[in-house]
């Protein structure tokens, strides 16, 4: 997907002012992501939200997806965004959504380095509770070929496998649960954000996608990279044991580990050279050599 402009001029309270939210705080523009731009407002009873307009061009079906997938996790429960008003603007998608206050749990562990095992205890439970929510109908009627195959074209024979194998299609997945997308409250509640990628599907391919992020994701540099890369291995033990705690055990999601190194590697090459982006042509490369070693 490209973006559309780049990126498009786009005047917050017009858009909010369309769906409407009349009064309102000083939109407050917030970095991040790919696909959206976002702000964060206050409405007059105190309560804060986000408005997120998708820019790029084919992000109707993303817009669509996060939809759905935040109102399974309202249904069951789930600590997520709720969304409250959606429409188009000049276009684009625009949606209305519950802000989640905190602190990514990547920028506390980073912080607080001291509580790397307890955050990541959070995490792991977090992605347990996560796997009780049932798929929603409008992602079952497409699974799981259409999640399988967001790989690139020389690898197809890994979705081939894993829907050879068996795989399940009954649980909602996330498909890019890591600890930027977990927010973590200053009361310990733990949110998850970025729902585009969310399908029906196997909790053993969106446990191998979180596994093979904390083994091949690539580290910033600086003086702190050995440091963080420490702190991902315990990070990740953590999140194991975490996971146990509700689930009582983690599913074996090693035959999945080459698929999701392939979905890491198409939105690697699909970002590779974007301002703020620090992967490198060796981490595709790296990537490659992971998907060899994990292949059955």
């Amino acid at each position: 997907m490209q973006p559309v402009g780049l990126w498009p001029d786009v005047d917050p309270r017009r858009v909010l002012a369309a769906l409407g939210y009349g009064e309102i705080s000083d939109p407050v523009r917030v970095m991040g992501g790919w696909e959206t731009l976002l702000w964060r407002f206050a409405t007059p009873d105190g309560s804060t939200h986000a408005l997120r307009v998708y820019c790029l061009s084919g992000a109707a079906n993303t817009a669509l997806r996060e939809r759905i997938a935040m109102a399974a996790c309202a249904a069951a429960g789930f600590a997520a965004p709720r969304v409250e008003a959606f429409d188009e603007y000049q276009g684009m998608p625009v949606v209305v959504q519950s802000w989640c206050a905190g602190t990514p749990l990547l920028a506390l562990i980073e912080k607080k380095p001291w509580a790397v095992l307890r955050l990541g205890r959070l995490f792991g439970r977090t992605h347990a509770r996560l796997h009780t929510i049932a798929a929603p109908e409008e992602f079952a009627a497409t699974a799981p070929r259409d999640w399988l195959s967001r790989i690139p074209p020389e690898y197809a024979y890994l979705a081939d496998n894993a829907i050879a194998s068996g795989i399940t299609t009954a649980t909602l997945i996330h498909l890019d649960y890591h600890p930027l997308n977990v927010i973590v409250s200053d009361g310990g509640r733990a949110s998850v954000i970025d729902w585009a990628y969310s399908a029906a599907g196997d909790p053993r391919a969106d446990l191998a996608v979180t596994a093979a992020t904390f083994e091949t994701a690539p580290i910033p540099p600086g003086p702190l990279r050995p440091l963080l890369n420490f702190m991902r291995v315990l990070a990740a033990r953590a999140w194991r044991d975490g996971y146990r705690e509700v689930a009582g055990a983690m599913p074996d999601y090693r035959p999945y580990l080459a698929w999701a190194c392939a979905m890491m590697l198409r939105g690697t090459e699909e970002t590779l050279g974007r301002p703020g982006v620090w992967s490198t042509q060796e981490d595709i490369e790296a990537l490659h050599r992971h998907i060899a070693r994990w292949s059955p």
